[in-house]
C-alpha cells in the first residue's frame, strides 16, 4: 500500500515538450546562429539546465548567460504548454484518497513558480522539491531521498511517477517503485524493467 506519491513534472504532469524544445531553438539560434532539429535536443528533457547546455558553452559564465536567454525563452513561450488529460482528475482522487502527493523535479524554483503561476495544481501537494533544493540531481536519489526525509517516509510507501530515463533511475537509485507517465514518454527498452507502466493518469488510482 502506498501512502504517497512523489510526481516530476514537464512531460509528466504538464506537457511542456514543445514550450522547451522550441525555446532552446531559438536560444541557440539567437545565440550561436546553429539549427538544431526537435529530435536532436530530447536529450534536454527531465534533466537541468545547467546539464543540458553543457555542451555548447565553455564557461560558467557563459553558461549563465544562455541559461537567463533559454529561461527568457521559456517563459515567452509557455502558451505552448497545459495540463496532460486527467492529471487534475487523478490528483483530486488521490487527494480524496489521503494520499499524500508531491513533487521531485529537475526545475528550479523560479521555473517550478511558472508552472504554478500558470496551471492551478500548487494546491494539491504537500511538498516540493526542486534543482534549487538539493546539490545533486537526478538520476542520483538525492531529491528523492530529501523529499522522503521530510515528509518522514519509508520506502515500500512511497512512488516515483516519471517520464524519463533520469525519473526512472533516480526512483531505482532511492530504492522505491517507479510508475511510467507513459503519456509523455519517449521509447526506452529500459522501460521494459519499470514497476508500473501506466497508460493514464487514472490507473493510479487504482494502484493505492
Amino acid at each position: 500500500m502506498k501512502s504517497t506519491i512523489l510526481f516530476d513534472v514537464d512531460g509528466t504532469l504538464i506537457d511542456t515538450e514543445k514550450t522547451i524544445i522550441k525555446s532552446f531553438q531559438k536560444t541557440l539560434s539567437d545565440t550561436y546562429g546553429i539549427t538544431r532539429k526537435a529530435e536532436e535536443l530530447f536529450y534536454v528533457l527531465g534533466i537541468p539546465g545547467t546539464k543540458a547546455v553543457e555542451r555548447y558553452v565553455h564557461s560558467e559564465a557563459e553558461s549563465q548567460k544562455l541559461l537567463a536567454d533559454w529561461t527568457e525563452n521559456d517563459h515567452a513561450m509557455f502558451h505552448y504548454s497545459e495540463v496532460f488529460n486527467g492529471i487534475e482528475q487523478a490528483l483530486e482522487q488521490l487527494q480524496r484518497q489521503n494520499i499524500k502527493l508531491g513533487i521531485v523535479t529537475s526545475r528550479t524554483d523560479a521555473e517550478m513558480q511558472v508552472v504554478i503561476d500558470n496551471f492551478d495544481i500548487g494546491k494539491y501537494f504537500d511538498i516540493f522539491i526542486t534543482a534549487s533544493k538539493t546539490k545533486l540531481h537526478k538520476p542520483n536519489p538525492d531529491p528523492i531521498l530529501k523529499a522522503m526525509e521530510i515528509l518522514n517516509l519509508l520506502p515500500q510507501e512511497t512512488m516515483y511517477v516519471g517520464d524519463s530515463i533520469y525519473d526512472f533511475q533516480c526512483a531505482k537509485n532511492a530504492g522505491i517503485e517507479f510508475g511510467l507517465a507513459s503519456w509523455g514518454a519517449k521509447e526506452n527498452p529500459e522501460f521494459a524493467k519499470v514497476d508500473y507502466h501506466l497508460k493514464t493518469p487514472l490507473d493510479l488510482t487504482r494502484l493505492v
